[in-house]
């Protein structure tokens, strides 16, 4: 029976570090990989807490203009057969129900109600796969595993944020305002355009395709910026006991689940450890920002996106370690 290893190694994944080769060690891993993640989230921690920077707008300018350019351009782009994407984007849907699921269960085992259940579950399937996640990928498996990485952030951003939306809203016309949300979001028609002109051949040329994907790569420096710029506005009067068992759910289970899921629907080689690595993210920036929105125990959210955060310094290093 071949290792992990083998697999990936037969089929081209491997971790990247440009001309210097794989890493060997943990220690190269996290200087290698999460080194230039960690500066520039370091920088938007500093420059949020020193300028006071509205980071809310800036996150507006990633969402309705660079996400939408680096979404299309990679489509057009995209280098990845058929069978390899629906395959990762059925991973990517089990791997969100399970683990709804799971958190469901354990909300009613532990007596939680109202906002706190729905705030639970949320931060367990919300993953940061766009800030943190797209970065990762690239720095760890290059362009091609950034390639795979986009479809589960594009897939993570719609189901998972329409979704989270809907919990959070509690019955309060969440259906009407996720549905809304969903059709409004320039993601959408990025994938929408995308597809579009994938299939007819009908794409900008020149400049204007210089510029979008100018744009569309500008989107990865100023998403560590935002993640630095949320954590440090993130004031949390923590609930240790619930934070940590959402911690360990999020960041033990959920990345042992997609190990055996990953397998089980078919990835191998660089789609396997992509989707492993994005399946393991830690709790999205974005649900501090929904549970404000819907007063769904913001405290909460923002303890859990904080702990599981500075778990994955520890986490996914090792996780990178193993899938190589």
């Amino acid at each position: 029976m071949p290792t992990n290893r083998e697999k990936n190694a037969s089929v081209g994944a491997q971790v990247y570090l440009g001309d210097g080769g794989g890493p060997q060690t943990l220690m190269q891993v996290l200087v290698q990989v999460l080194g230039p993640i960690a500066m520039m989230v370091a920088a938007g921690y500093l420059l949020q807490n020193r300028l006071q920077i509205d980071a809310r707008s800036i996150s507006r300018i990633v969402f309705y203009v660079l996400s939408p350019c680096l979404v299309y351009t990679t489509i057009i782009n995209l280098q990845i057969d058929a069978t390899t994407v629906w395959r990762m984007l059925a991973f990517a849907a089990i791997n969100m129900t399970l683990m709804g699921l799971i958190a469901f269960l354990l909300t009613r085992r532990w007596g939680l109600s109202g906002g706190l259940a729905s705030a639970f579950v949320v931060t367990a399937i919300l993953l940061n796969e766009g800030n943190y996640g797209l970065p990762l990928n690239l720095f760890a498996f290059g362009q091609p595993g950034f390639q795979f990485a986009l479809i589960m952030y594009a897939f993570n951003t719609l189901v998972g944020t329409t979704l989270s939306i809907f919990l959070l809203a509690n019955g309060h016309h969440g259906a009407q305002l996720a549905f809304r949300r969903t059709i409004t979001a320039p993601i959408v028609w990025a994938l929408i355009l995308g597809v579009f002109s994938r299939t007819t051949g009908r794409a900008p040329g020149g400049s204007f395709l210089e510029m979008l994907q100018l744009a569309g790569r500008s989107t990865i420096p100023v998403f560590l910026l935002i993640l630095g710029m949320s954590l440090s506005q993130a004031r949390a009067r923590l609930d240790f006991h619930l934070v940590s068992r959402l911690t360990v759910l999020r960041m033990g289970v959920g990345p042992a689940l997609a190990v055996g899921l990953a397998t089980l629907v078919g990835l191998s080689g660089l789609a396997y450890s992509v989707a492993v690595m994005q399946a393991s993210m830690p709790t999205a920036v974005n649900t501090i920002v929904l549970s404000n929105e819907f007063d769904a125990k913001p405290d909460f959210v923002a303890g859990a996106v904080l702990a599981t955060t500075l778990v994955s310094v520890v986490t996914l290093p090792l996780l990178l370690l193993w899938l190589r």
